[in-house]
């Protein structure tokens, strides 16, 4: 049978643990008492219940629990079962956020890329002319279009949406912002952009920018992706030709969008061409509307898209490399 401790060590021991003195500090302070003694006098003391099942605190809860419990026993469970009793608990329905697939490979350069780069200020950036090429189709985006009738089963011009094979064609448009507004663009209205068109457009459309501007090649670095044509060797004698130093020219990362403003521009202009009441019924007509709304793009707007470029940088790093939502 364990020994009774003394009545003063009882009345030290008690005080000590009213204190919630620390185990430690009262087996100095008693150091004939062991610790098994202090927790079963704690225990007597103080009438502590001891938890049936020691440990932290579950991270399942029950009902979470029975809904694993019900999903190993195969109970169904409806769509609007489950949609219901998730707004029950807070939770909303949103849209899923399209992003571009990136390569491990190429997740690896874009981190490095940003990294290299997140220094820059926004004044920095205001420096950048920034440039790419874009497909525009004769009938736009695919889309859910709306139409209101009092008369179900009609067929008016009105309610329809014809389908043309391959969108009814399209052309290619070029074209480069800048801090003071946005740039010559030029349109492709049959083929692709090779090598030696992309020189043509670059001796045209981004030199008369910088003159329009007032800029020479050492006052600006100019971006662009790593598309074939942008990495030839005749581009790059190109860039040499015309002052534009290797530090000058700038390739962003493969599967960059977000790394590029103008990517929003083009949504916007196609958004814009979208509006139109009527389709283009010439790839010359829609090349007049292209340039119509190219032009109606303000200083203000470049701005607002390339002062966009540090928080696109630490939203890329985030992730490591992955995408941003941009």
């Amino acid at each position: 049978m364990t020994k009774a401790l003394p009545i003063d060590t009882q009345n030290s021991l008690k005080l000590l643990l009213q204190q919630n003195t620390p185990y430690s500090q009262i087996m100095k302070q008693l150091p004939n008492v062991s610790k098994g003694t202090i927790s079963n006098y704690k225990q007597k003391l103080f009438k502590v219940v001891k938890p049936t099942h020691p440990g932290r605190t579950p991270k399942v809860t029950k009902n979470t629990q029975q809904y694993i419990a019900n999903t190993s026993q195969n109970v169904s469970m409806t769509n609007d079962g489950v949609k219901k009793m998730l707004r029950r608990k807070g939770f909303k329905a949103r849209r899923k956020v399209k992003t571009n697939m990136i390569s491990k490979d190429n997740q690896k350069l874009r981190l490095a890329w940003a990294k290299a780069h997140r220094h820059l200020s926004i004044s920095d950036w205001r420096k950048w002319i920034f440039s790419d090429e874009t497909r525009v189709n004769m009938w736009g985006s695919d889309g859910v279009s709306y139409y209101w009738s009092d008369k179900p089963g009609t067929m008016q011009p009105h309610q329809i949406t014809p389908k043309v094979q391959n969108n009814g064609g399209g052309v290619m448009f070029w074209g480069c912002i800048t801090s003071e507004g946005p740039g010559y663009g030029t349109t492709i209205l049959e083929g692709t952009i090779d090598s030696l068109e992309y020189v043509k457009i670059l001796d045209t459309s981004l030199l008369d920018t910088l003159e329009y501007y007032g800029k020479k090649p050492a006052d600006v670095r100019f971006q662009q992706d790593k598309a074939s044509p942008h990495r030839s060797v005749v581009t790059n004698h190109w860039f040499n030709e015309n002052g534009f130093s290797a530090e000058r020219v700038l390739d962003s990362p493969a599967q960059s969008p977000d790394l590029n403003p103008i990517e929003h521009v083009w949504t916007e202009l196609k958004r814009r061409l979208d509006s139109y009441p009527t389709r283009p019924t010439a790839k010359e007509e829609l090349a007049t509307r292209i340039s119509d709304e190219w032009n109606k793009f303000t200083k203000d707007n470049c701005l607002a898209y390339i002062d966009s470029m540090p928080k696109r940088i630490k939203a890329v790093i985030r992730p490591k490399g992955g995408s941003a939502p941009f």
